[in-house]
């Protein structure tokens, strides 16, 4: 069984690739849809038997017929690894704590890839998986504004940014709509300070318009930080909502690393609601484990934008490919046992 993924601008193209590929026997594992900057993206998983050459005919027996990948355990998937000293990348995926259904997509679709190591048979897969749209330092289209839940990296992810865009000669804007929250405005207004750039509060979508056509009129790039809201609060998602209508910006999910998948799922599946595309991950020097990654480009249908390593605001954001990604997957470091002596003199 041998595994390709189609992709055309249309499910119909898609399909005809797919006959053109595999012929009229190709089996139809997934299809999707998917709409990135405005251009709509039709995936198709299709798959076909393939015979296993044989050396010698009159010798070898007959090849036992292979199930296909949508009916195949995961443990079966596993042991098929361990026979073909796969074991790093099986346990890999298994430290991070990955949904079975993710991770049997990645080792059925890394098991039709030939690949050299471990490491790029993961990128691979991870290739024809997910979508990776980093922030460049070229200007973006439209205005970029950072959202998520309380505490993600939102303004440390918008100096980050605009350092960067700085850097590269660009005029940049930075706008707060996280005028409530105790030391939020501070916080940027700190940053803006060493980055010698103006900051504007909008506390309202009105205000958040006129500021960004404020803006536009002196800043290439408009960076624009917001306060941090409760997916779980139909309220403040409500409000979010009504900022995102009122402008036309791009909204992109700032998450943290180390998050329990499910929460990763339901607060990429709200977040994605609002039409959010992209994500970065944060905070990546303080986990060990990165399941919600892959979980937030899985359910919440998004490409990765980037990714920040530390709160440190030299340390920018760096651009995250499939190939960095696998080494972020599968060089796991060391467990570090921390252990804390008692004073002598303590009774």
């Amino acid at each position: 069984m041998k595994l390709k993924i189609f992709s055309a601008p249309s499910m119909e193209e898609a399909l005809k690739l797919v006959r053109k590929s595999l012929g009229d026997d190709a089996v139809i594992i997934d299809t999707t849809e998917q709409e990135i900057d405005g251009d709509k993206i039709a995936k198709v998983t299709a798959a076909i038997e393939t015979p296993a050459p044989r050396v010698n005919p009159h010798v070898a027996p007959a090849p036992k017929p292979k199930s296909a990948p949508v009916n195949k355990s995961l443990r079966e998937l596993e042991e098929e690894y361990l026979a073909s000293e796969s074991l790093d990348l099986v346990s890999s995926l298994s430290h991070h704590g990955l949904a079975d259904s993710i991770k049997l997509k990645l080792l059925d679709l890394g098991q039709s890839l030939e690949c050299e190591t471990p490491e790029l048979t993961l990128a691979s897969a991870l290739d024809s998986m997910y979508h990776f749209e980093p922030i460049t330092d070229a200007v973006p289209p439209r205005p970029i504004m950072f959202v998520g839940p309380p505490g993600a990296g939102k303004t440390i992810t918008t100096a980050k940014l605009a350092s960067q865009f700085l850097l590269s000669g660009k005029m940049v804007g930075l706008i707060t709509t996280d005028v409530y929250r105790t030391g939020g405005v501070a916080q940027l207004e700190g940053y803006a300070s060493v980055l010698k750039t103006d900051l504007t509060e909008a506390e309202k979508p009105d205000d958040l318009v006129v500021a960004i056509d404020n803006a536009s009129k002196k800043a290439d790039v408009i960076l624009i930080d917001s306060m941090g809201y409760n997916p779980y609060s139909a309220k403040e998602m409500s409000e979010l909502h009504g900022f995102l209508s009122a402008t036309d910006v791009e909204a992109i999910l700032i998450a943290p690393a180390g998050m329990d998948p499910y929460e990763a799922r339901e607060i990429s599946e709200t977040y994605a609601a609002l039409g959010i595309k992209r994500f970065i991950t944060t905070k990546i020097d303080v986990a060990r484990r990165y399941a919600s990654m892959l979980t937030i480009a899985e359910h919440g249908k998004m490409a990765f934008a980037g990714v920040g390593i530390t709160p440190y605001l030299g340390d920018g954001i760096e651009r995250l490919d499939a190939l960095k990604l696998a080494k972020l997957l599968t060089r796991i470091p060391e467990k570090n046992n921390i252990t804390f002596e008692r004073d002598g003199n303590d009774e």
